[in-house]
């Protein structure tokens, strides 16, 4: 008779233990599966407020929706335009931490908004730019060190 109540016993903590594992799983994947896309991932909508004198397009995004995605300097962006330009674009400080003619995306000391340009170019020309207008950010993973 003891032997048979050690076994229940035995077999009462297995189910208890079984069952509670079980809820943290379903738990942990209801959250995984709830949770939104890779927000690094996700992409930024914006539009082109103005064409600057230098021809800039200057965006109406400021750095919060940035750093929400873990986005930062040095990373590289694709731009992709109303009109279907699609180009990748340097996130950087300053105008000469890219080569002469590369496009890059930086946030400008007065305004506080969002450039996309191109050292020592215009953009505006370039890519025929035009205030309003859509433009969409993605960051560009790296490729993978396989």
């Amino acid at each position: 008779m003891k032997l048979r109540y050690q076994v229940n016993t035995y077999y009462r903590k297995l189910v208890i233990f079984a069952i509670c594992m079980t809820a943290v799983l379903l738990n942990g994947c209801s959250q995984k599966i709830g949770r939104p896309e890779n927000l690094q991932m996700a992409s930024l909508s914006a539009t082109i407020v103005e064409i600057d004198d230098h021809g800039n397009a200057v965006t109406d995004l400021e750095i919060a929706p940035f750093t929400e995605r873990g986005w930062k300097l040095g990373d590289t962006l694709e731009a992709t335009f109303e009109a279907g330009q699609k180009i990748e674009i340097k996130f950087v400080e300053n105008y000469g931490d890219v080569p002469v003619g590369d496009y890059l995306g930086r946030f400008s000391t007065s305004t506080e908004r969002f450039k996309i340009a191109i050292n020592m170019g215009n953009i505006a020309k370039t890519l025929e730019l035009n205030s309003p207008s859509q433009v969409v950010l993605q960051k560009v993973q790296p490729p993978s060190a396989d």
